[in-house]
């Protein structure tokens, strides 16, 4: 058996989270799996619905990364109500790529039947919310890598605040809803698989590995959603047992002098279900985050900042 790669429990750890991991699309990225013709549903309907989520997820892994890096990257220097160009450290904001291309495969798999009215209407809220930071960021961007704020004493850059300010509530509040409705399709994708591999081959390490990446998704998508205690515990349980069912059988293939799970990964993985414990004693004893913490964590109330960050969840990738 090769060794079960990083990537794979990438999609469950929070550190990967918060630096930016992707969302895994629904076609198209070669695995070591055996074929997923058999896997995919006979349901036309079902095939459009992954085809229209695969174009959105690649949106989200092209684009929404940097535009919360950068946001956060503002933030960190610029104060709520502005810069003032008296701050120590001015350190712009990052350039995201031209959403043309995402703009042009919305567009052509929104025109694709049947329709899922909300779905299409929120991705294209997502690309008119794009469209409109990206020459802002540009903007702000050359004006502040040109240090032109010294010779209008940051004129510019308070005129610019407010629309960039504006834009990127936009853009968190289309991106947030987005996965919102995505994440759903992911995950039944990824269960479908699931089913295909036990059928397949049983409750190998290599299942109880894409089962554990199912329980990391729904843990965090647990914590960053909706403050509920009742639901981060429950996801929280269910990603403990995942995790002892991959440690047992880690543990008996080096028993048995078979190469397992990368340690690293594991150690990993287990910090994933003690970062998820320290953030539900940190909810249910309602303890606030700090300022700082916010602008670390790219959202008001310290969960919404996972959005931007998504899963990096390929099921069967590196096995």
């Amino acid at each position: 058996m090769k060794p079960i790669s990083a990537a794979l429990l990438a999609c469950g750890l929070l550190s990967a989270l918060l630096q930016g991991s992707a969302l895994p699309t629904l076609h198209g990225e070669a695995t070591n799996q055996e074929p997923r013709a058999a896997q995919k549903p006979e349901d036309a309907g079902q095939r459009a619905l992954f085809s229209k989520v695969d174009a959105y997820v690649r949106c989200l892994n092209s684009l929404s990364p940097e535009i919360h890096h950068s946001r956060t990257r503002y933030f960190i220097w610029a104060a709520r109500s502005g810069p003032t160009g008296a701050e120590r450290n001015i350190d712009g904001v990052v350039a995201i790529d031209n959403p043309s291309d995402c703009r042009e495969a919305v567009g052509t798999v929104n025109d694709v039947t049947p329709h899922d009215p909300e779905l299409e209407a929120t991705a294209s809220a997502y690309v008119a919310a794009i469209t409109k930071l990206h020459p802002l960021l540009r903007e702000a961007g050359s004006y502040e890598h040109d240090k032109s704020y010294k010779d209008d004493n940051m004129a510019k850059g308070r005129a610019l605040h407010p629309p960039l300010q504006a834009a990127f509530d936009e853009f968190f509040a289309a991106d947030q809803k987005l996965r919102d409705l995505v994440d759903p399709v992911i995950d039944d994708h990824a269960r479908q698989d699931l089913t295909a591999l036990e059928n397949r081959d049983g409750r190998t390490l290599r299942f109880e590995v894409n089962a554990l990446m199912v329980d990391a998704r729904a843990l965090v998508s647990a914590i960053r959603t909706a403050p509920d205690t009742d639901r981060i515990t429950a996801a929280l349980s269910q990603y403990e047992t995942a995790l002892a069912a991959v440690t047992a059988l880690d543990e008996a293939a080096h028993n048995n002098d078979v190469t397992g799970v990368d340690q690293v990964v594991l150690n990993d993985a287990k910090s994933l279900g003690s970062n998820a414990k320290f953030f539900l004693r940190r909810l249910r004893d309602k303890i606030p985050y700090t300022g700082s913490e916010q602008v670390l964590l790219n959202t008001p109330d310290g969960r919404g900042g996972l959005y931007g960050q998504g899963l990096s969840c390929q099921p069967g990738k590196g096995l």
